[in-house]
């Protein structure tokens, strides 16, 4: 008897404990889905709020957006860029079209047949294609290209082919004695040749070479012939032109017109007839070169070259014809010595007695002539002996804004000016540092004749003391 009663308890106390941990089992199962369903929620909103706050910074940055800047293809300062930005603002219209379109179709569906708590609605019918849709569709699509690829063949025809303009021909606005006869009816042409990691600007009609820096005149078209010494570049001024690769062992071309010519002007203010020559025309022509394209305009390489690819940068500084003319002038006459010796004078007491030529001028010009090896790789106009051409041309490289192709920058933007101390630390810079400034040129390493690899006479290195570099950089800096 007893042990039926154990054996009863036993069960009793069982089934309490089997039924106990049930009821706490299915207990913590509830408050787990219910757990699991707010969190679930608390993780969808929270979603929901970072994608709308995400959406919210986006319209504030697009809206802080700056389209002014100084390599906008916004702002367009030429004839070619002003196409090419009309093609482009056409595409945009045309796709937008498109999205709307289809972002609507598709948004229309989705709310009106999305599926709603207890819709008893019978399933639409299911089609499998309509042709009148389909060829619609596909007319349709036609249209759309047809209207993108129009004008897009007209703008190349238009930007390949460099204009007869007559008021661009050289003869009629060119002042100076260096232009030929056979010129007279040709447009200002530039020889562009990429290195890594400079541009090289050559005038073969008016025998001058710079670098980095070119010059052109404003509301004249300029004919580019496009080579590259190396590997492919591609020469991009986007407020004035577009984009054209620079492909060894070719010659690209281009042109380039930075501001429209008086015609198109005149056309764009609605004038026509008699008033085409008139002087107030006329002034007014040239008041809008002055003050909306004279500038100094930014420009890069746009295709992967190299180490340095992204500091190679050049400028273009546009003027009215008189200035070009004046440049020109200065390009050719060239650098005198500092302390006004002939140059035949000069390079005998250099030879005899260097200890004669004091001045830190002087000092900076024996080791650009000597230790520093400068004149093996650079052409410095006027000096007999400076006559390299592995690197930039150096003449009235004091002049200009920048150095290290267009990378080190000394433009004072507000009036236009030098900053001559920047200038300064950019030379001294560029000097001690040119492996650091641009990565891989060949100024500092050049098979032993780099001023990285400089030695002394026992054959141990020995790069330019920082004395030296202050002589040289004030050297560089006079060169103007």
């Amino acid at each position: 008897m007893n042990n039926i009663e154990d054996i009863l308890v036993t069960r009793l106390v069982e089934t309490y404990f089997m039924s106990y941990t049930y009821s706490v089992v299915k207990l913590f199962t509830h408050q787990t889905t219910i757990l699991l369903y707010l969190v679930k929620h608390i993780l969808s909103g929270l979603t929901r709020c970072i994608q709308f706050f995400s959406a919210f910074t986006g319209v504030l940055f697009l809206g802080g957006c700056n389209l002014d800047t100084r390599m906008s293809t916004f702002v367009t300062k030429g004839p070619v860029a002003e196409t090419q930005y009309d093609l482009f603002m056409l595409t945009v219209w045309v796709t937008l079209g498109i999205f709307i379109a289809v972002g609507g179709a598709f948004a229309f569906a989705i709310i009106k047949f999305r599926e709603r708590p207890n819709d008893d609605r019978p399933m639409p019918s299911q089609g499998h294609g309509n042709p009148l849709v389909e060829i619609g569709l596909i007319g349709a699509s036609i249209l759309l290209l047809v209207i993108i690829a129009v004008p897009t063949l007209q703008g190349i025809w238009y930007t390949h082919d460099t204009p007869e303009d007559p008021e661009s021909f050289m003869g009629a606005w060119y002042s100076g004695e260096e232009l030929a006869e056979e010129e007279a009816e040709n447009p200002l042409i530039i020889k562009v040749i990429g290195y890594q990691w400079w541009w090289a600007f050559e005038y073969p009609q008016l025998g001058i070479t710079t670098a980095n820096e070119m010059v052109i005149p404003a509301g004249k078209v300029v004919h580019l012939e496009l080579r590259s010494f190396d590997v492919i570049h591609s020469f991009w001024l986007p407020r004035i032109a577009g984009k054209v690769d620079l492909i060894p062992g070719r010659t690209n071309s281009m042109w380039i017109q930075a501001g429209d010519n008086f015609l198109r002007w005149k056309e764009k203010q609605g004038v026509a007839g008699p008033e085409e020559e008139s002087p107030a025309l006329r002034a007014d022509y040239a008041a809008y070169l002055e003050d909306e394209i004279h500038n100094y305009y930014y420009g890069q390489c746009a295709e992967y070259c190299g180490d340095s690819h992204a500091r190679m940068h050049f400028r273009a500084t546009v003027v009215d014809n008189e200035e070009f003319a004046e440049w020109v002038i200065d390009e050719r006459t060239g650098h005198g010595t500092p302390d006004g010796k002939t140059w035949d004078d000069w390079y005998a007491d250099y030879a005899d007695n260097p200890d004669s030529l004091t001045g830190d001028l002087n000092e900076g010009l024996k080791l650009f002539m000597g230790r520093a090896k400068c004149a093996t790789c650079h052409v410095v106009k006027g000096n007999p002996r400076a006559l390299g051409v592995a690197g930039p041309n150096l003449t009235n490289v004091g002049s200009r804004m920048s150095i290290a192709a267009g990378w080190l920058n000394h433009r004072i933007e507000e009036d236009g000016s030098i900053d001559l101390k920047k200038q300064y630390d950019n030379f001294y810079k560029w000097i001690k540092e040119t492996d650091v400034v641009k990565p891989g040129n060949r100024m500092w390493k050049a098979g032993g004749g780099g001023i990285g690899e400089l030695i002394d006479e026992n054959g141990d290195p020995a790069l330019l003391t920082e004395d030296e570099i202050h002589k040289l950089s004030l050297y560089l800096q006079s060169l103007k």
